[in-house]
């Protein structure tokens, strides 16, 4: 099918307060796009095409913060001496000073732990960090660090919504999620990927949500320009709508059909759909 598919207005300060109200009024929202993954091109660019934000030359942090400092290298269990580990650290707001600190594992890859960020012992092995679950509780998942996309296999190098530190997100299938621990299959720019979701990702058909990274919709389900929902009333101009396969029967409920997620997908991901009525 000819994708019909409009640009996503950009991420707002003021859509997410919207949101936030409507969904979970009293619950705290990361103001920052989760999504923001790093790449691994020598020349400083930064582009943004629908879910996520890539930085291109020295890792810098999608969301604006200062760039990180690199005492190691996140992604390398060599970096350190040896008895201790790279880790992300608090340096003043922000936790983007990666050092060594005693290697204290005590779990495995993708294990529950509680986050450390004052001195990194939170139990993860090297190369992993204890991503936290929310922003409300000290829960969290061993996930690897990384600092940019190549590091990570097929998957993508995103930055946590909690704490924008990045990390490996594991290439996924939107229509048969399996992600580990508290990990969902989330959009990315071009693909599906394992995220940390947030506590307003629970929209479905028709639900408000946010173009960043998909924010306010469930898995299975994806954020479209309001006026291409049948039914939409979002304040925020944008509903949620379901993901359909474009090689198979068309499962979108009439007057919408399955048309192209992406104006450029990622390979592999060129069957992906979404339900809506084209422009």
């Amino acid at each position: 099918m000819v994708s019909s598919r409009r640009a996503r207005p950009p991420f707002s300060a003021l859509a997410l307060a919207g949101l936030a109200v409507g969904l979970l009024a009293c619950q705290q929202i990361p103001t920052e796009d989760p999504t923001a993954a790093t790449s691994d091109s020598s020349d400083v660019e930064t582009t943004s095409t629908g879910g996520t934000t890539s930085t291109s030359g020295d890792p810098t942090n999608g969301g604006g913060d200062p760039s990180p400092e690199y005492n190691c290298e996140p992604a390398d269990i060599n970096s350190c001496p040896e008895g201790q580990k790279c880790t992300a650290l608090v340096k003043g707001v922000y936790q983007n000073l990666y050092d060594c600190v005693a290697d204290d594992t005590a779990l495995d890859p993708y294990s529950e732990c509680s986050p450390s960020p004052i001195d990194g012992q939170d139990g993860c092995p090297p190369s992993t960090i204890c991503a936290p679950n929310s922003g409300e509780d000290n829960t969290g998942i061993c996930v690897p660090l990384c600092a940019k996309d190549n590091e990570c296999g097929d998957g993508r190098c995103i930055e946590n919504p909690y704490n924008n530190v990045p990390v490996c997100a594991d290439a996924c299938d939107p229509l048969l999620p399996i992600c580990k621990g508290t990990l969902e299959c989330r959009q990315t720019d071009d693909s599906f990927a394992c995220q940390q979701p947030t506590e307003v990702d629970i929209g479905t058909e028709t639900a408000q949500c946010l173009s960043a990274g998909d924010r306010g919709c469930s898995q299975a389900f994806v954020c479209e320009a309001g006026e291409l929902i049948p039914n939409c009333a979002s304040p925020t101009g944008l509903c949620c709508t379901a993901i359909c396969d474009l090689t198979g029967p068309d499962t979108c409920t009439a007057p919408a059909t399955c048309n192209e997620a992406f104006s450029s997908p990622a390979p592999g991901y060129e069957w992906v759909g979404a339900c809506f009525v084209p422009s």
